[in-house]
């Protein structure tokens, strides 16, 4: 299956182009300031809610890196759970463009800022949706399990 592997390629990738992002925004981890009570500061709810984004945009990526990481090695070493991590690498991409989603709230319309932060939200969560709805096929085709009952008159038969 080519496409598989280009997915696989896919989750290697981003769990380099993750990693080298969290390694770089670690100084910026260490150096930045929690929000205080200033007077420049207002605590409204969309402030809360941009500075919980900023914090989230700041610790996600090695999260995303993580699960990449282990969704590539589970396809790779064709193990049974790949299909599950596989849709968990997805799920993360949607995560990560949530923040991408509400900044584009707040910066005004028109400007080059909202076009670059829109499009990246929007092609964070495409690779999302299009990885979930190829690799949950791959759930959907598990051999049902079989109730309890089944395997002891399975059991019994073989005995007999």
């Amino acid at each position: 299956m080519p496409e598989l592997k280009i997915l696989r390629r896919c989750f290697g990738y981003a769990t380099i182009l993750f990693a080298f992002t969290f390694a770089t925004t670690l100084p910026v981890l260490f150096r930045i300031p929690l929000p205080h009570g200033t007077p420049r500061f207002h605590a409204g709810p969309a402030a809360i809610l941009l500075v919980g984004m900023r914090e989230l945009l700041l610790l996600m990526p090695p999260f995303v890196a993580l699960v990449n990481a282990i969704a590539w090695y589970t396809l790779t070493a064709r193990r049974p759970s790949a299909a599950r991590w596989a849709v968990g690498a997805c799920s993360s991409f949607l995560a990560l463009s949530i923040p991408f989603f509400v900044a584009s709230t707040e910066i005004p319309p028109g400007t080059v800022a909202f076009a670059g932060v829109l499009l990246f939200a929007l092609a964070l969560s495409s690779i999302g949706i299009t990885g979930i709805a190829y690799f949950a096929r791959f759930n959907s085709l598990e051999a049902p399990r079989l109730p309890v009952e089944d395997w002891n008159q399975r059991l019994k038969a073989i005995r007999a």
